[in-house]
Protein backbone atom coordinates (compact mmCIF):
# COMPACT_ATOMS: atom_id res chain seq x y z
CA UNK A 1 0.00 0.00 0.00
CA UNK A 2 1.87 3.32 -1.01
CA UNK A 3 1.35 5.95 1.59
CA UNK A 4 0.41 9.41 0.60
CA UNK A 5 3.37 11.77 -0.21
CA UNK A 6 3.88 14.37 2.92
CA UNK A 7 2.81 17.85 2.47
CA UNK A 8 5.78 20.57 2.99
CA UNK A 9 4.44 23.16 5.01
CA UNK A 10 4.84 26.69 2.65
CA UNK A 11 7.38 28.77 4.24
CA UNK A 12 5.63 32.21 3.54
CA UNK A 13 7.80 34.15 5.43
CA UNK A 14 10.66 33.24 3.57
CA UNK A 15 8.94 33.96 0.38
CA UNK A 16 8.05 37.69 1.90
CA UNK A 17 11.81 38.25 2.86
CA UNK A 18 13.10 37.16 -0.79
CA UNK A 19 10.48 39.14 -2.63
CA UNK A 20 11.15 41.90 -0.58
CA UNK A 21 15.32 41.64 -0.73
CA UNK A 22 14.92 40.87 -5.05
CA UNK A 23 12.47 44.14 -4.82
CA UNK A 24 14.75 46.22 -2.72
CA UNK A 25 17.67 45.64 -5.23
CA UNK A 26 15.24 46.01 -7.98
CA UNK A 27 13.98 49.38 -7.06
CA UNK A 28 17.59 50.45 -5.85
CA UNK A 29 18.94 49.52 -9.25
CA UNK A 30 16.36 51.51 -11.23
CA UNK A 31 17.09 54.84 -9.33
CA UNK A 32 21.05 54.43 -9.81
CA UNK A 33 20.86 53.35 -13.16
CA UNK A 34 20.29 56.68 -15.14
CA UNK A 35 22.01 58.20 -12.55
CA UNK A 36 25.66 59.69 -14.38
CA UNK A 37 29.04 57.88 -14.60
CA UNK A 38 30.17 56.52 -12.02
CA UNK A 39 27.22 56.26 -10.00
CA UNK A 40 25.36 54.35 -12.89
CA UNK A 41 28.22 51.65 -11.97
CA UNK A 42 27.44 51.38 -9.17
CA UNK A 43 23.59 50.11 -10.08
CA UNK A 44 25.14 47.01 -11.25
CA UNK A 45 25.70 45.69 -7.88
CA UNK A 46 22.07 45.47 -6.63
CA UNK A 47 20.73 43.75 -10.11
CA UNK A 48 23.79 41.22 -9.55
CA UNK A 49 22.14 40.30 -6.43
CA UNK A 50 18.66 40.27 -7.44
CA UNK A 51 19.37 38.07 -10.29
CA UNK A 52 21.89 35.52 -7.98
CA UNK A 53 18.54 35.02 -6.32
CA UNK A 54 16.11 35.30 -9.18
CA UNK A 55 18.30 33.02 -11.45
CA UNK A 56 18.20 29.45 -9.72
CA UNK A 57 14.47 29.91 -8.84
CA UNK A 58 12.73 31.38 -12.11
CA UNK A 59 12.27 28.59 -14.59
CA UNK A 60 11.73 25.61 -11.57
CA UNK A 61 9.03 27.83 -9.93
CA UNK A 62 7.32 30.12 -11.89
CA UNK A 63 7.44 29.05 -15.85
CA UNK A 64 8.07 25.00 -15.55
CA UNK A 65 4.92 24.67 -13.09
CA UNK A 66 2.73 26.68 -15.31
CA UNK A 67 3.24 24.93 -18.44
CA UNK A 68 6.05 26.98 -20.53
CA UNK A 69 6.12 24.52 -23.03
CA UNK A 70 2.69 23.49 -23.39
CA UNK A 71 0.23 25.56 -25.26
CA UNK A 72 -3.04 23.84 -25.90
CA UNK A 73 -6.39 25.83 -26.86
CA UNK A 74 -7.43 27.35 -23.96
CA UNK A 75 -3.75 29.06 -23.70
CA UNK A 76 -3.76 30.02 -27.31
CA UNK A 77 -6.91 32.48 -26.72
CA UNK A 78 -5.03 33.99 -23.78
CA UNK A 79 -2.50 34.92 -26.18
CA UNK A 80 -4.28 36.26 -28.97
CA UNK A 81 -6.12 38.31 -25.50
CA UNK A 82 -2.33 39.48 -25.04
CA UNK A 83 -1.39 40.22 -28.45
CA UNK A 84 -4.59 42.05 -28.48
CA UNK A 85 -3.57 44.04 -25.15
CA UNK A 86 -0.48 44.90 -26.26
CA UNK A 87 -1.41 46.53 -29.18
CA UNK A 88 -4.76 48.22 -27.84
CA UNK A 89 -2.01 49.79 -25.11
CA UNK A 90 0.48 50.69 -27.78
CA UNK A 91 -2.31 52.85 -30.18
CA UNK A 92 -3.28 54.74 -26.83
CA UNK A 93 0.27 55.43 -26.09
CA UNK A 94 0.81 56.24 -29.57
CA UNK A 95 -2.30 58.51 -29.71
CA UNK A 96 -1.84 60.00 -26.43
CA UNK A 97 1.80 61.48 -27.52
CA UNK A 98 0.63 62.50 -31.00
CA UNK A 99 2.43 60.01 -32.87
CA UNK A 100 1.35 58.20 -35.61
CA UNK A 101 -1.02 55.31 -34.96
CA UNK A 102 1.46 53.01 -36.27
CA UNK A 103 4.81 53.20 -36.91
CA UNK A 104 6.67 54.12 -40.15
CA UNK A 105 9.54 52.37 -39.93
CA UNK A 106 11.56 49.97 -37.43
CA UNK A 107 15.28 50.73 -35.77
CA UNK A 108 17.23 48.02 -34.46
CA UNK A 109 16.97 49.58 -31.16
CA UNK A 110 13.50 48.20 -31.18
CA UNK A 111 14.68 44.03 -30.93
CA UNK A 112 16.51 45.86 -26.88
CA UNK A 113 13.61 47.57 -25.89
CA UNK A 114 11.60 44.31 -26.78
CA UNK A 115 13.93 42.29 -24.94
CA UNK A 116 13.83 44.32 -21.84
CA UNK A 117 10.40 43.78 -21.45
CA UNK A 118 10.52 40.32 -21.81
CA UNK A 119 13.36 40.41 -18.75
CA UNK A 120 10.37 42.00 -16.99
CA UNK A 121 7.67 39.89 -17.14
CA UNK A 122 9.80 36.92 -16.44
CA UNK A 123 11.00 38.77 -13.47
CA UNK A 124 7.85 40.63 -12.44
CA UNK A 125 4.82 38.01 -13.47
CA UNK A 126 7.24 35.33 -13.68
CA UNK A 127 9.45 34.92 -10.38
CA UNK A 128 7.20 37.95 -8.33
CA UNK A 129 4.14 36.64 -8.81
CA UNK A 130 5.06 33.05 -9.24
CA UNK A 131 6.79 32.73 -5.99
CA UNK A 132 3.87 35.43 -3.97
CA UNK A 133 0.94 32.53 -5.86
CA UNK A 134 1.76 30.32 -3.11
CA UNK A 135 0.41 33.08 -0.37
CA UNK A 136 -2.46 33.91 -2.03
CA UNK A 137 -3.52 35.18 -5.74
CA UNK A 138 -4.24 38.45 -4.61
CA UNK A 139 -0.90 38.97 -2.96
CA UNK A 140 0.66 38.28 -5.95
CA UNK A 141 -1.18 39.88 -8.25
CA UNK A 142 -1.36 43.16 -6.20
CA UNK A 143 2.38 42.73 -5.27
CA UNK A 144 3.92 42.36 -8.41
CA UNK A 145 2.02 45.30 -9.71
CA UNK A 146 2.97 47.32 -7.31
CA UNK A 147 6.53 46.35 -7.53
CA UNK A 148 6.63 46.79 -10.84
CA UNK A 149 5.51 49.76 -10.97
CA UNK A 150 7.88 51.27 -8.25
CA UNK A 151 10.44 49.81 -10.32
CA UNK A 152 9.21 52.40 -13.63
CA UNK A 153 8.93 54.81 -10.98
CA UNK A 154 12.07 54.52 -9.70
CA UNK A 155 13.75 55.28 -13.23
CA UNK A 156 12.18 58.67 -13.35
CA UNK A 157 13.70 59.72 -9.86
CA UNK A 158 17.42 60.36 -10.68
CA UNK A 159 18.66 64.11 -11.88
CA UNK A 160 18.88 63.23 -15.38
CA UNK A 161 15.37 61.64 -15.68
CA UNK A 162 13.39 63.59 -13.10
CA UNK A 163 10.89 66.20 -14.74
CA UNK A 164 10.12 64.05 -17.96
CA UNK A 165 7.00 62.38 -16.26
CA UNK A 166 4.58 63.17 -13.17
CA UNK A 167 5.99 60.27 -11.07
CA UNK A 168 2.71 59.35 -9.27
CA UNK A 169 0.78 60.03 -12.22
CA UNK A 170 2.83 57.64 -13.72
CA UNK A 171 3.03 55.12 -11.29
CA UNK A 172 -0.85 54.84 -10.78
CA UNK A 173 -0.93 54.51 -14.84
CA UNK A 174 1.18 51.91 -14.66
CA UNK A 175 -0.02 50.19 -11.65
CA UNK A 176 -3.33 49.68 -13.02
CA UNK A 177 -2.03 48.19 -16.46
CA UNK A 178 0.14 45.83 -14.45
CA UNK A 179 -2.45 44.83 -12.77
CA UNK A 180 -4.04 43.59 -15.72
CA UNK A 181 -1.35 41.47 -17.03
CA UNK A 182 -1.15 40.02 -13.72
CA UNK A 183 -4.50 39.25 -13.87
CA UNK A 184 -4.22 37.76 -17.35
CA UNK A 185 -1.07 35.71 -15.97
CA UNK A 186 -2.87 34.46 -13.28
CA UNK A 187 -6.29 33.26 -15.11
CA UNK A 188 -4.31 32.07 -17.73
CA UNK A 189 -1.34 30.06 -16.23
CA UNK A 190 1.10 31.12 -18.68
CA UNK A 191 3.83 33.30 -18.34
CA UNK A 192 3.23 33.88 -22.50
CA UNK A 193 0.17 36.16 -22.72
CA UNK A 194 1.78 38.74 -20.16
CA UNK A 195 5.47 38.33 -22.36
CA UNK A 196 3.24 39.18 -25.58
CA UNK A 197 1.27 42.36 -24.04
CA UNK A 198 4.80 43.69 -23.29
CA UNK A 199 6.68 42.68 -26.16
CA UNK A 200 4.07 43.97 -28.47
CA UNK A 201 3.76 47.18 -26.63
CA UNK A 202 7.24 47.88 -26.72
CA UNK A 203 7.53 46.80 -30.77
CA UNK A 204 5.06 49.72 -31.42
CA UNK A 205 5.81 52.28 -29.13
CA UNK A 206 9.47 51.74 -29.51
CA UNK A 207 9.55 51.16 -32.93
CA UNK A 208 11.06 54.85 -34.68
CA UNK A 209 13.90 55.08 -31.66
CA UNK A 210 17.18 55.40 -33.23
CA UNK A 211 18.65 54.82 -29.78
CA UNK A 212 17.75 54.38 -26.26
CA UNK A 213 16.14 56.81 -24.52
CA UNK A 214 17.12 57.39 -20.42
CA UNK A 215 14.84 55.49 -19.18
CA UNK A 216 15.28 52.74 -21.00
CA UNK A 217 15.62 50.09 -18.43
Amino acid sequence: MKLPAKKIPVNHYGILREVFLVSLCILLFAWLVSWPVPVKWFSFLPLTCAGLIIGPRLFNTALLRSGLFRLGPVKVLYCITGLLMGIAGALYYRGMYSMPLLPAWFHGFVLIAVCIGVMEELVFRGYIQGRLQSIHPAVAIIGAALIHAGYKACLFLAPATSGITPVWLFFSWSFGAFLLIGLLRYFSNSIWPPILVHAVFDLLVYAENTEAPVWVW
